[in-house]
């Protein structure tokens, strides 16, 4: 990711637009835009490295945890300022994202080097399974509105509610794939080249780290601070973007921001594949994904209602399908214990035509 770098000279650029030059909010939209991509990018080199301190299981799950620090950053901004629908927007894309477009490329790109990329099927099975339960509960405060209709204060209860059981359920399922089974999310199945009758692991130099632990931990920090920076600058500027630049709701939300935030996860997850090293992927893409369904859109609740007025956990009718379809097509691409490049090629193609759904009819 490193020729992303060059793209961080636009963090003081925007600083000094803002709070010196004082630019119209959609010239500083596209500069806070350009600002955000590398320090996402620097934030997966990072967490990259600290994984090489960690492990596998917990590098992946650093990776996918801190790749969505941007979606949580402008997202909790986006709260403060009272843009709910803004919010789950984004939100909904970054789960489509990670699953569709940060997987399906991931899958391509590997899947062009090695004839089938094998996974170890316990780590997709639990993350599927959070997502399943992620596809249940947002369907009761969205059935609850539908026969209701209106906003309801026992909607808003119903939702904090159930955004703290979620997050509680995720908190078990990091006791649950950490602590007490770690052993059966461990195991790395053999993984043939196509170009050659031999394994991976024969091609493979151990690699080692570039930066040491208290070098990667700083960086780690010091982007967090400046996403946080960027990233309350990014959530200022989107209404009188929309306007001026003449960008819909279902641009901005369901696919630039996702985007913007997805940056680190998709290149640590589509470099992870290209090594054969499919579990790290799975556990930052689809992981990343669950994460997002199951702990980040209930902890924005939970701050909502810190702040005085809770987010009702209901999602537009668009977004809701878009979500279940893509955890249906991407359960039928790992129900085997191997994926190969055409499948990551049909989840791509489902994100297209999602987005181009989104674009065309909105998110209303």
């Amino acid at each position: 990711m490193k020729y992303l770098n060059w793209l961080l000279v636009f963090v003081p650029i925007t600083l000094a637009a803002k709070f010196g030059l004082h630019l119209s909010d959609g010239p500083l939209f596209i500069l806070c835009c350009l600002g955000i991509i590398p320090l996402a990018g620097v934030l997966g080199d990072a967490t990259e490295q600290i994984s090489f301190y960690t492990g596998p299981k917990i590098g992946g799950f650093l990776n996918a945890t801190m790749g969505n620090v941007p979606e949580l950053l402008i997202s909790g901004f986006a709260v403060k300022a009272g843009l709910y629908s803004l919010v789950l927007a984004s939100l909904a894309g970054s789960i489509l994202g990670n699953i569709l477009l940060v997987m399906g490329m991931s899958i391509i790109i590997g899947g062009l080097k090695y004839k089938f990329l094998p996974f170890n099927k316990n780590i997709t099975q639990n993350n599927f399974t959070l997502l399943s339960f992620a596809i249940f509960s947002i369907s009761i405060p969205f059935a609850f509105k539908l026969v209701n209709g209106g906003d309801s204060p026992a909607l808003s209860t119903f939702s904090l509610t159930l955004a703290v059981i979620m997050v509680s359920l995720y908190i078990l399922g990091l006791v649950f794939s950490l602590i007490t089974h770690r052993d059966i999310f461990t195991d790395e199945p053999p993984r043939k080249n196509i170009f050659k009758d031999t394994d991976v692991e024969s091609e493979l130099e151990e690699e080692k780290p570039e930066w040491s632990f208290n070098k990667s931990l700083t960086v780690m920090i010091g982007c967090t601070v400046l996403v946080a920076v960027m990233s309350e600058i990014l959530v200022s500027t989107v209404e009188g973007a929309a306007e001026q630049l003449g960008l819909g709701e279902a641009f901005i939300g369901i696919i630039l921001i996702p985007i913007l935030g997805n940056v680190a996860e998709h290149a640590s997850s589509v470099m992870m594949a290209y090594k054969g090293k499919l579990n790290i992927s799975i556990e930052i893409a689809i992981g990343s994904s669950m994460q997002i369904a199951v702990f980040v859109t209930p902890l924005i609740v939970i701050l909502s209602a810190v702040l005085g007025n809770t987010m009702e956990y209901v999602y537009t009718p668009m977004e809701l399908l878009g979500i279940i379809i893509s955890i249906m097509v991407a359960g039928v691409v790992f129900s085997d214990n191997k994926v190969n490049w055409f499948e990551g090629a049909q989840l791509t193609a489902a994100y297209v035509i999602l987005s181009g759904a989104f674009l065309m009819f909105g998110i209303d």
